[in-house]
């Protein structure tokens, strides 16, 4: 554990870097400022997120009218490998986006934990901050998806004409027909996506996530996956990303599942799930 946390930190290093030119390359990043949510299996999931994320970064279908709300889709159960997480479920047919009704082609459903307008100031990057977020992520082995989006990350802006698209997406969809984890962005050549492993691969087993941003005009992305069986193995820079625009007010993250309806028929499950554990938010220097 010890060799990984340090290899790690060579790599924030150089990372940071290659964002900063003040920064020595020997030097390890400061930390700034750290929110952490570690699922505890004797307490409830909600107020354990309310805890470390804020009172209103819940958006779970039976907080809203119209939704399947005696069904408890955010819960904590024990895990072998992680010893709990956190489980967000949804019904295909029984739950929405809040308690917003979509028009006909754009329907969709979201059950997500996020940072917003009240939470610390770790969870709200703001220009040319840079953030870290890290998680690990397991897909139930049934869950299928389909050639329009499904999100289990966003990096998404808060304020200005663009909100509604997200800066960065850890995605599923089928794309030229081959069903893949992704991650999706925007740029001024429009919606870029990178493949990160064949979809069969992705699921049944814990994902470890990490996403280091630095927030502006110009600004930085480094995103890595790495499965406990080590069959997924994904790591990529990119930089020189739009991460900010002048009317933002500041970006935050979003975990869950947030899914397009259009193609229902695709969705096999009337229920699916995914596990989530043992996030961590940091502002580094």
């Amino acid at each position: 554990m010890a060799r990984k946390f340090q290899t790690r930190t060579r790599v924030l290093a150089f990372l940071l870097s290659s964002l900063a030119p003040a920064l020595a390359k020997d030097k390890a990043p400061e930390l700034l400022g750290e929110v952490s949510l570690k699922a505890d299996p004797d307490e409830k999931a909600i107020p354990q997120i309310q805890a470390a994320f804020g009172k209103y970064s819940i958006e779970t279908p039976e907080t809203y009218e119209g939704n399947y709300r005696t069904f408890e889709h955010l819960a904590v159960e024990k895990d072998k490998e992680m010893k709990a997480a956190f489980v967000f479920r949804i019904h295909r047919d029984e739950d929405g986006d809040r308690d917003k009704i979509w028009p006909k082609g754009m329907e969709r459903q979201r059950n997500e934990i996020k940072g917003y307008q009240s939470s610390s100031k770790t969870m709200k990057a703001l220009r040319g901050e840079v953030s870290r977020y890290h998680w690990y992520l397991k897909i139930d082995e049934s869950f299928a998806i389909t050639k329009n989006f499904c999100h289990f990350f966003q990096l998404k802006p808060v304020g200005g004409k663009s909100a509604a698209d997200p800066i960065l997406t850890l995605s599923g969809s089928i794309f030229h027909g081959k069903p893949q984890l992704e991650i999706r962005w925007f740029s001024k050549e429009g919606k870029q996506r990178l493949f990160i492993a064949d979809w069969k691969d992705s699921k049944g087993k814990w994902l470890e996530c990490e996403c280091i941003t630095k927030t502006g005009d110009k600004g930085f992305l480094w995103f890595s996956v790495t499965s406990s069986d080590k069959e997924v193995r994904f790591g990529r820079e990119i930089p020189g990303l739009v991460t900010w625009r002048p009317d933002y007010s500041f970006v935050r993250p979003k975990w869950g599942i947030y899914r397009s309806l259009v193609d229902k028929e695709d969705i096999p499950n009337e229920k699916d799930e995914v596990r989530m554990a043992d996030f961590t938010i940091q502002k580094l220097s």
